[in-house]
């Protein structure tokens, strides 16, 4: 089976969507699929954000170094999966990391249910963060991000 290599040329593209843009590419990744970007300038300060956010995930060889482009191919890496008991603990680990600052508002968070197969976990938002308007945006940038740091094969973390 030929490696899939998904190409993103981002020299047509407005710098403030490159990194979102991705971002969302690299989650719909699988393990040992490939992201090549094609850029009119070096990324380094993508490298570091990547070592960052994915520091053990990805490998990153550039397969071309200018004047007229970069391309970059980052690929992302396998990594050992926790399953059962072993995951549950990682991702209690990660709702302890933002419990702090959901506490600070009045609320918290609490894990419903690990759906393995899926890729998904629920959890459900308690106190003042139940119904506060920004609840989708702390459940997206907060809570899934910190699930995703500790277990980066979970796709998505939604409410219960």
């Amino acid at each position: 089976m030929a490696e899939k290599i998904v190409t993103m040329d981002l020299r047509a593209m407005p710098v403030f969507e490159r990194h979102p843009r991705i971002f969302d590419a690299w989650e719909g990744l699988e393990p040992e699929e490939t992201l090549r970007i094609i850029n009119d300038h070096d990324p380094k300060p993508l490298r570091y954000q990547f070592e960052g956010e994915f520091k053990d995930l990805f490998d990153w060889q550039y397969a071309a170094q200018g004047p007229d482009g970069w391309v970059v191919n980052i690929r992302k890496l396998e990594m050992p999966r926790a399953t059962g008991e072993a995951l549950k603990v990682d991702i209690l680990k990660a709702l302890d990391e933002v419990r702090p600052y959901l506490k600070a508002d009045g609320g918290d968070v609490e894990l419903i249910d690990i759906d393995e197969a899926g890729k998904v976990v629920k959890v459900r938002l308690t106190g003042a963060c139940g119904g506060c308007p920004s609840a989708a945006m702390t459940l997206k940038a907060g809570v899934e991000k910190a699930v995703k740091k500790m277990a980066p094969w979970i796709k998505r973390v939604e409410p219960a």
